[in-house]
C-alpha cells in the first residue's frame, strides 16, 4: 500500500487516493461487525454487502483516470495494493477483457479469519470487487464465490462476469 505518515500531525494518507487512513486489527474489526450483527440481525449483512460494494465504487473512481480506463492496469494495482495492504495475497487467475470475465484469488485471506453467524466475512471481498467493476465496466457484475478457506479450500477465488 502506498502511503505516507504525517509524523508531524500524527496521521496517514493514502498516495493513490489522497484518503486519510489508519490501521485497524483484526480483533477490534470482528468487534465492530459482531456489533452490528447484535444491532442489526439479519439486517446487519444488507448493510455490509452494500457498504463494501459503494467502497469498491468509490475506490475504482478516486483511481487516476489512466488506471481507470486500462482495466488491466487497474487489476494489476488493485492486486497489488491490496496485497500490500495484508489482505492476503491477490492473484488474478483469469481475465479476458472482451467477455469482461475475471477470477481472482487470494491465498490467506483476511476476511476469511473474520467470524460471523453466518460464517466468514469473504462476502466483504465480493461485494467490494462487485463495486469496483460496475464502477469501471458500467455493467452490473454476477460474483460467485467459487472456492473458500471456510470449505477447506487453501484459498478463497471469486468468478466476475457480467450479470445475464
Amino acid at each position: 500500500m502506498d502511503y505516507e505518515f504525517d509524523e508531524k500531525n500524527g496521521v496517514i494518507h493514502d498516495k493513490v487516493t489522497g484518503d486519510r487512513c489508519f490501521i485497524i486489527t483484526k480483533a477490534r474489526l470482528s468487534q465492530i461487525l459482531s456489533r452490528l450483527t447484535d444491532l442489526f440481525q439479519s439486517g446487519a449483512q444488507v448493510i455490509i454487502t452494500e457498504a463494501s460494494k459503494a467502497a469498491g465504487m468509490q475506490y475504482a473512481a478516486k483511481m487516476p483516470k489512466q488506471t481507470q480506463t486500462d482495466a488491466a492496469l487497474f487489476l494489476k494495482s488493485a492486486a497489488q495494493r491490496f496485497t500490500d495492504a495484508g489482505l492476503g495475497k491477490i492473484e488474478i487467475v483469469h481475465f479476458n477483457i472482451e467477455a469482461a470475465e475475471l477470477t481472482l484469488r487470494i491465498w490467506n485471506n483476511f476476511f476469511a479469519e473474520l467470524r460471523s453467524d453466518q460464517g466468514t466475512c469473504c462476502n466483504i471481498v465480493g461485494a467490494f470487487a462487485a463495486g469496483a467493476y460496475k464502477q469501471i465496466t458500467s455493467i452490473t457484475p454476477d460474483v460467485k464465490e467459487t472456492k473458500c478457506i471456510e470449505r477447506g479450500d487453501a484459498y478463497c477465488e471469486w468468478r466476475i462476469k457480467p450479470e445475464k
